[in-house]
């Protein structure tokens, strides 16, 4: 609330879909207190996440398509004026035009794709007053034009990422989009894994269609060992993904790859380094239960304890209302 009378006023522009950051995030400034809305930047397309993968690598040259996308000037059309702070999620389909519109308010970038991307960056963090990512190397961002850098991590939802009553009936699981990287290392797995996720070009182990929500928590609940692969450059930025907080918020065991900052995250979480590593690793968790699940059930209640959303949209709130 501001001063204690009126609710805070919040303008979220970015990807109007249920389970991703946005979505995420909205819930729990609602609970705050916050009056949200939500500005959808694939209104009006009909093959949005093929638009997405192009601008998200074209950078200034794709101005012109940018400019006859429905989403600036439904962004022009609006009141910003009205609004105490203004979040772009990424912003790959805004123009350079909205964006020099939106830098006379308080507006500020959110960044998941840690030092990703750098084309779409290159000429567009001057425009906002700050950048929230997730990693501690800030440098990347302020050697391309960023006025400020605050480390904000992935989280949790804990209504939508809990516990599912279910029977162990996958030894290893992996839940997530194809990258060249997660393919090698699932190829060279010993244990045969269920994967569920999109865009698997090629195949490793039993695949199964993307799953969300409760399907999502089914089958973390239901995997002995549930596996995270990381995009490469999340390793560089030391950068844990959201899958790091959702499968220890749902209590699910997480064998994922180690990087430093997890060691301040969690007490006590299980990595490997490389895939003989992993191979034995998950031999010895699959053959100890009990330790398997003293490590889920520590990672699950830190992560109610500090890691969810409504955590990180307090932090955020701190920032950008200052």
């Amino acid at each position: 609330m501001k001063d204690g009378r009126e609710a805070v006023k919040l303008l979220l522009i970015g990807a109007k879909r249920r389970f991703n950051a946005e979505y995420f995030y909205a819930r729990a400034f609602a609970e705050l207190g916050a009056s949200v809305d939500v500005v959808d930047q694939y209104v009006g397309l009909r093959r949005g996440d093929l638009a997405r993968i192009v601008l998200s690598r074209v950078g200034v040259g794709g101005e012109l398509f940018r400019r006859r996308l429905p989403v600036n000037r439904l962004v022009r059309g609006l009141r910003l004026g009205e609004y105490d702070a203004v979040v772009v999620f990424k912003g790959e389909f805004l123009d350079r035009r909205v964006l020099e519109l939106l830098s006379e308010y308080n507006v500020w970038l959110f960044w998941p794709d840690t030092l990703r991307y750098l084309p779409l960056l290159r000429g567009r963090l001057q425009f906002f007053r700050g950048v929230f990512v997730a990693t501690d190397r800030h440098d990347f961002f302020f050697r391309l034009g960023a006025r400020r850098v605050v480390t904000v991590r992935w989280a949790c939802d804990p209504e939508v990422h809990r516990p599912v009553p279910a029977e162990k009936v996958y030894d290893v699981s992996f839940v997530g989009t194809f990258y060249w990287h997660r393919w090698r290392v699932l190829r060279h797995l010993r244990r045969r894994p269920h994967v569920f996720g999109g865009f698997w070009i090629l195949k490793a182990g039993v695949h199964h269609p993307p799953v969300y929500g409760e399907d999502y928590a089914k089958v973390v609940s239901a995997t002995r060992v549930n596996l995270n692969i990381h995009h490469p450059r999340d390793l560089v930025a030391d950068a844990p993904n959201m899958r790091t907080f959702e499968v220890a918020c749902m209590g699910g065991f997480l064998l994922t790859e180690d990087m430093p900052s997890l060691r301040s995250l969690f007490s006590r979480v299980a990595t490997y380094r490389g895939i003989d590593d992993l191979n034995e690793k998950v031999e010895y968790y699959l053959s100890n239960d009990a330790e398997r699940e003293e490590v889920a059930a520590r990672m699950r209640e830190e992560a109610l304890a500090r890691h969810t959303y409504l955590h990180r949209a307090e932090e955020l709130m701190g920032v950008i209302l200052t």
